[in-house]
């Protein structure tokens, strides 16, 4: 059974999709606008992520000011919850292996977007944040999960002593090149 879809609210639509679109190369698919619950109203953009999977994007700009007040809501995942940014994070797939790995990392670089990578024991990831401070990551399988695996997992799951393994260390990759922003939009004209 797959993912259907998730979806995260932007603070920035414009930014976000672009990134999305653009930088994370996933096609606009279909979209709903409608009046919201409690008042204002919404878009919700969805995304094909491969395999007929989607994520969605949602535009609030229709409810901030009449459900919400624009300056006190966050979009991070983790951070607006109080945690540190990289505990909640969306993995996709990368179908291709390494190769693909290496093709999304410089097109991550190519954006404007600094990356991390790491070898887990199973699977190799890089890591960035979109436009809205949610830690995003590409990964493959390097091998199967075997039953070693699942015995392990299993044994932690009951084990609640510290752990005495470091963190997992990879290479940081800096951008060079500025990220898109969005030309400033004009004021609309003031009512006589």
């Amino acid at each position: 059974m797959g993912v259907h879809h998730f979806a995260i609210a932007t603070k920035n639509f414009e930014m976000a999709h672009h990134f999305y679109t653009q930088v994370m190369q996933f096609p606009l698919v279909a979209g709903v606008k409608r009046q919201a619950p409690g008042g204002g109203w919404t878009k919700h953009m969805f995304y094909d992520i491969g395999d007929g999977e989607t994520m969605a994007l949602w535009d609030l700009r229709g409810i901030e000011g009449v459900q919400l007040d624009p300056d006190s809501w966050r979009s991070p995942i983790s951070t607006g919850l109080g945690l540190p940014r990289w505990i909640n994070h969306f993995a996709f797939n990368c179908k291709g292996g390494e190769e693909e790995l290496q093709q999304r990392k410089r097109n991550w670089l190519d954006n404007g977007y600094h990356v991390s990578m790491t070898d887990h024991e199973f699977i190799r990831s890089i890591y960035t944040f979109d436009p809205d401070g949610n830690l995003i990551e590409w990964t493959y399988d390097t091998r199967p999960i075997n039953e070693e695996d699942t015995r392990y997992a299993h044994e932690i799951l009951l084990d609640d002593s510290p752990a005495t393994e470091g963190d997992y260390e990879g290479p940081f990759v800096r951008s060079t090149v500025e990220k898109y922003k969005p030309a400033p939009k004009p004021l609309p004209e003031p009512v006589k």
